[in-house]
């Protein structure tokens, strides 16, 4: 079944369910009013006794033969009985024997009253009453008690004529209002099916208006883009990462080659021709992992939890004081909470100082500063050109002053992906004499700094010479 035919369903059933409610209501009480005016006119009927009983006794002259008990006065469908006193008990009625309670009426005793009695088969309603002018007697005003049936059925097969009409009625004004309604939802569905079956995510639903059709339209083409952008991405990756896998993966396979072609190790050339296969396997393995990373640090949603920064900046340096002879690392660090992915934030300030020793000069400076949730990372380089700089936080992206370096671009890229999954920034500042990199998070509140590292608590900051080694940096474009 169709939303359409569901909604109206839906509709109908629903105004079904209230007017079939209303007709019973409806019912019962036009059930109870005939009741009412039957009682109503027997005792009406009782209170005409004077005018009943004169013509009654006219009757009997006439005749001489006609017995008030037996010859009834027929007003409608009601038939009056004047039953002269007195009145005993067990005496011979109309409507069945007279009893106690009779007598009681009779001798106005007791008032007048309603009965129910079976006779030849048929139910009366029966309204007992004492004579008026205290006789003695009594006057039984009966009816049959189905005398109204017949009007309560027409009105029963009335109500349920309108309860089913008002259902269909409103099944087909529903289908119709819930075409209209819906009918945006029917365009989105036969956009998203042609997507589905094209695959062709620039599509875009065109969706208009404020109601929760219209925002639905939106996020829809919202998702879409980001879902466009995103195969866009990974076919990009693929294509690069394919083009910079196939250069180690060339010059490992030809010194392979030379090895096997020769005389095997027993050549002069053999120890050249290993170490440097050596070299492109480890430059291999190090791009499959900053891969890797990229994709984990992208795509993944990390596990955050309050770090200290300053700690783990040290904790970097400290790291990278076996990796390079020439270079001198001065920090200032600042205590400060941070809630981000420890790892990958490990990784991102990792990034940061190898690209700053591998873009120092030997024996120059690189300054690491951690305070407010941010970690800056200044070189003594050349800086970067105007026109590299909106570049280098792309993948693979690499200036022309760094293509002679190793690496493959994508230090700075993974730099940039951290800081977007963990709600930071981070920001470059450069001039001919040095780049700073600006890696910021939201800061929590700050603990006291302790005596961690071997530093004393007041010190606000400290000076690391470690040697470290350039061959697995990041260049900075």
């Amino acid at each position: 079944m169709t939303l359409r035919n569901r909604v109206a369903t839906a509709a109908a059933v629903g105004v079904l369910l209230v007017v079939a409610a209303v007709s019973t209501v409806l019912y019962f009480s036009y059930a109870a009013s005939v009741r009412a005016r039957a009682d109503a006119a027997l005792v009406d009927a009782g209170q005409q006794v004077s005018t009943v009983a004169q013509k009654f006794k006219q009757a009997a002259s006439n005749s001489g033969t006609v017995s008030p008990t037996t010859k009834p006065i027929t007003v409608g469908s009601t038939q009056i009985y004047v039953i002269p006193g007195p009145i005993f008990g067990r005496q011979a009625g109309p409507f069945g024997p007279l009893d106690s309670r009779d007598v009681a009426v009779a001798d106005q005793q007791r008032p007048a009253y309603f009965t129910d009695a079976m006779v030849g088969g048929r139910t009366y309603r029966v309204y007992t009453a004492a004579m008026p002018d205290g006789s003695g007697g009594l006057v039984l005003a009966g009816r049959p008690a189905n005398a109204d049936d017949g009007a309560l059925r027409t009105a029963a097969l009335l109500l349920s004529a309108l309860t089913i009409a008002a259902g269909a009625v409103t099944y087909g004004l529903a289908r119709l209002t819930a075409g209209r309604v819906l009918r945006p939802i029917a365009r989105l569905t036969r956009g998203a099916e042609q997507i589905a079956k094209t695959t062709n995510l620039s599509a875009r639903m065109g969706a208009t208006g404020r109601d929760e059709v219209g925002r639905l339209g939106a996020s829809f083409d919202t998702m879409l883009a980001a879902l466009e952008d995103s195969v866009t991405a990974q076919r990009r990756l693929v294509a690069d990462a394919s083009h910079e896998l196939r250069t180690p993966l060339t010059s490992l396979t030809t010194n392979l080659d030379l090895l096997e072609d020769g005389d095997g190790l027993g050549d002069p050339h053999a120890p050249a021709l290993v170490r440097a296969a050596r070299e492109q396997a480890g430059e291999l393995n190090h791009l499959i992992t900053d891969l890797l990373d990229l994709a984990r640090y992208g795509e993944a949603v990390p596990h955050r939890e309050v770090v200290r920064l300053d700690l783990l900046t040290a904790d970097v340096v400290c790291r990278r004081q076996q990796r390079s002879p020439g270079v001198t690392v001065h920090t200032a660090l600042e205590a400060c909470l941070v809630h981000v992915d420890p790892a990958a934030v490990d990784r991102a300030i990792v990034n940061l100082i190898d690209n700053a020793i591998k873009w120092s000069p030997s024996g120059g400076n690189v300054h690491v500063d951690v305070g407010a949730g941010k970690v800056s990372v200044t070189d003594d380089g050349p800086g970067i050109a105007a026109e590299d700089v909106p570049h280098i936080f792309e993948r693979f992206y690499r200036a022309s002053a760094a293509r002679g370096m190793p690496g493959a671009g994508l230090g700075l890229a993974i730099v940039g992906q951290v800081a977007q999954a963990n709600g930071g920034t981070v920001d470059v500042r450069t001039g001919s004499a040095g780049s700073t990199f600006i890696l910021a998070f939201p800061p929590l509140a700050a603990p006291p700094l302790p005596a961690a590292l071997g530093l004393d608590p007041g010190a606000t900051s400290t000076r690391v010479q470690p040697p470290i080694e350039t061959e697995d940096a990041t260049p900075a474009s």
